[in-house]
Formats: C-alpha cells, structure tokens, sequence
C-alpha cells in the first residue's frame, strides 16, 4: 500500500503536508488499532499472568523471524529505539586504552554521545571521517584504519543531508584487518532505501522501525552477522532453573542465547508489535524496492522542482561515492531554519535544520504529488531578493 490509498489513513497526511517522515513516520491508523487492541487485550487479561506475557514475547520473536527473512546472513533483535542498539554494541566490546573508533562527521548525537562516553571511560581515541571533505570518503578510511582500529562507526544514509554513504566499499576496508569490525547506523535507511547488511558485508546494522516504516515510536532493532554475537557482553545469559544467585558464587551462568533474544531481555509492552506488523505488511504488499523506488521518484521532482525557486539550494551529493535518496537538505537564503516555521503556517510539516540553514524533508510512501505541489505553492511566498 502506497500512495494516496496510505494516505486516507494517516491523520496528520491528511491534515498537513507532512514532510518529517525522517524524524517520525506518521503511524497509520489501522496500525495503531492493531497495536491499541493487542495492548489492551494484554491488560485486560492480567499482564503480569504468566503465559500470556510469555505469549507476548513470542509475538516479538516471531517478528524478529519475519525481518530475519528480509535481512539474511544475521541475528535480528528487537529493541525499543537506535539509541539502544547502538549502546549494546559499543558497551559490548572489550575496550583497551589503545583501541580506536573511526567514525564521520555526519554521525547523530545517539553515536557521539555512546563514543564519548567509551573515551571518558576506557581512554579509546576518535578518528573523524569528513563527507564533505576534499579527499574521497573511502581513501580517508583507508588512510586512517590501522592495526588499533577496533570499530568503524557510519550512518548508511546521512541524517544531515540523506546521500547514501558507501558502505560496501568501507566494509571491504575494514574486513582487512583482523580486530576491526564495522557498524552502521541505518536509522535513516529501511523503509527509505533497500537494506541488505548481509550483502554489504557489514558487522552490525542498526535499523529503525518509527520512521520510514511508519511503526509506532518505540520499536527498532539490531542485526547481527552470524559469527559476531559472541562478541556481544551485553547479551544476557538464559535463565537457569531456578534462578539462585548463590550459583554466582562459583561461576557465571554458563548459556547464552544464539538468538536475538540474548538482547532482548527487560519488561515492555510486548503486544505492542503488531503495530510495526502491520505497516510491514505494506512495505512487502509490493516489495521494499518498489518502495524505495516510488519514494525516489517524488524526491527527484521535488529537487528539479525546488532547484527552480529563487533563494533555496538543494544540498547534492558533491561526488559519485553517494547517492541522493528520498530524503534531502535544503537551504533558503531567506529565512535559513526558519523556513520549518514558515512552512507550518501554510500547512507543510518540514524539519528545519541549522546544518544547512534551511530544512530536511523526507519523502515516503503515503506522499504524493499533490504534496510536492503545495510545498512549491508554499515556496512562492518567499523573498527572491533577500
């Protein structure tokens, strides 16, 4: 499902011109109905009873499964946004004083934030990768990757700007060297371009399920390639029975999970999945690549189209090692980041952005081309000779 046929069921796509998708997807609402229901169902029904929350995480697992088939070669688990995925990896490692992170200057807060962190604790030092920078992104990795490069850190799809990052070619890079081990950050990727980390050849990918996916907020996961989880420590170990913490005395407990569940562990409201089940069920309706493709399409007229105002600049990929996809960079003169509010008073719901003094839509699958239109009448208002 796509199109104007998604659109009849989203509120805020009906109401607006709704181009934030990259922050959050709108949820539709036969998937808040079914995430609504299948919670309420879990509360009326007692949800500390044993069997039925037993029954509730099979729910979660069993998705897990279904994205495991769309995303090969790994272990898939479910967590509750990227942010937590990405700690379970960096607070998984075994750090030494000399170890080194690589990441880009294109990286969110969620990875800064992790990385400094890991500084303050293990003394690791930070390597920074430039987008933009005069040399080609790959030869910067090549140049600086060396035998103290524990983990490379990238974004598969830039938050600032939306190119594709080349991920194939710097997972050949770093599968080179032995200790380093390479992540992505795909929160801007499933749902807005195809995703396959087996393919990429990448260690461990982050994916979101609130924003191109359209779940609601609350759900994301962590794919594993067969082989890395038992380089995981925040995996929790299966529960013995019973549960006596004086067998902690002599040893730890001995098993673990080679599922996702190993990660998984803690109390949330597990019915709450079917939301994401559902809006799922759209994407493979006609295949993640038609998808992406139809997305594609309404961004590529959206820059020919904007291009043609006076005052803005679309932000293009400055070489061939990235990609344009459906969500993109724009500047205005005029008003800089003030355009998001300028836009919201005409109906158009855009994130502004500092970046690029000027804002960040996201093209998905419930737009249209009539939203392409009434954001080029919105544009009309503005000043060609500020």
């Amino acid at each position: 499902m796509h199109g104007y046929d998604l659109k009849l069921l989203i509120p805020a796509a009906m109401n607006k011109t709704y181009l934030n998708t990259g922050t959050l997807g709108p949820t539709p609402s036969t998937a808040l109905a079914a995430a609504a229901a299948s919670e309420l169902e879990w509360v009326e029904a007692g949800p500390g009873w044993h069997a039925h929350y037993a029954n509730a995480k099979r729910g979660v697992r069993q998705f897990a499964e279904r994205v495991e088939q769309r995303m090969p070669g790994g272990t898939v688990s479910i967590t509750e946004n990227n942010s937590q995925s990405l700690l379970r990896v960096f607070w998984g490692f075994q750090w030494s004083p000399d170890d080194e992170i690589i990441i880009t200057d294109h990286e969110h807060g969620a990875v800064l934030q992790a990385v400094s962190s890991l500084m303050r604790q293990y003394g690791i030092k930070v390597r920074v990768v430039g987008v933009t920078g005069r040399e080609g992104f790959v030869t910067q990795i090549r140049a600086l990757i060396n035998d103290h490069t524990r983990l490379v850190v990238m974004s598969h799809v830039s938050y600032l700007t939306g190119w594709t990052l080349p991920v194939a070619q710097v997972a050949e890079v770093v599968s080179r060297h032995d200790r380093c081990r390479l992540m992505v950050d795909g929160a801007q990727a499933l749902g807005n371009i195809v995703v396959n980390p087996d393919k990429l050849g990448v260690d461990f990918y982050v994916f979101c399920g609130h924003k191109w996916m359209m779940a609601p907020a609350g759900w994301a996961g962590l794919w594993v390639r067969h082989g890395r989880l038992g380089e995981i420590g925040t995996r929790w170990p299966l529960e013995p029975e019973p549960l006596d913490p004086h067998l902690l005395e002599r040893a730890p407990f001995p098993d673990y999970s080679l599922q996702g569940d190993g990660l998984e562990f803690g109390t949330r409201c597990w019915p709450r999945i079917s939301g994401w089940s559902v809006t799922w069920d759209y994407f493979e309706e006609e295949g993640f690549d038609y998808h992406a493709q139809y997305q594609l399409t309404l961004a590529d007229q959206a820059r020919e189209r904007l291009k043609s105002v006076a005052g803005l600049s679309v932000q293009d990929p400055p070489s061939g090692e990235y990609q344009p996809t459906s969500l993109m960079a724009v500047s205005c003169r005029q008003l800089g980041s003030g355009l998001s509010e300028w836009l919201w008073e005409r109906g158009v719901v855009a994130k502004a952005s500092q970046w690029c003094h000027g804002i960040r839509l996201s093209w998905a699958s419930f737009n249209t081309e009539d939203d392409l239109d009434h954001l080029i009448e919105a544009m009309a208002g503005l000043d060609p000779t500020v």
